[in-house]
């Protein structure tokens, strides 16, 4: 599957924010590996309806953006239409506009 990179920069006090989570046996090595971990997480919120992570999301983000999903499974495995959901296409024409 090909890959989309994604480049954030942040401020040193949210570095040093995001650093304190790989304190610990279980945390990430870095605060790269935190922001992955966190996407991971996302990701599973939106595919997931009734992953603890739909409701974190909806708490960040409101609940508009779960229209803009359909059942099915977005890695395109075949008989997970009931219990996941993938994005309706096309999504860049149906962003919010600023």
């Amino acid at each position: 599957m090909p890959k989309k990179k994604i480049t954030i920069e942040v401020d040193r006090v949210l570095y040093d924010l995001l650093q304190v989570l790989t304190c610990g046996p279980c945390a990430p090595e870095s605060v790269e590996g935190v922001v992955m971990e966190l996407v991971d997480h996302a990701q599973q919120g939106v595919y997931r309806p009734g992953a603890w992570e739909r409701d974190w999301l909806r708490q960040a983000f409101g609940d508009e953006w779960t229209a803009y999903l359909m059942p099915g499974d977005p890695y395109g495995r075949a008989g997970c239409e009931h219990i996941f959901e993938r994005p309706k296409k096309p999504i860049s024409s149906r962003r919010r506009k600023t």
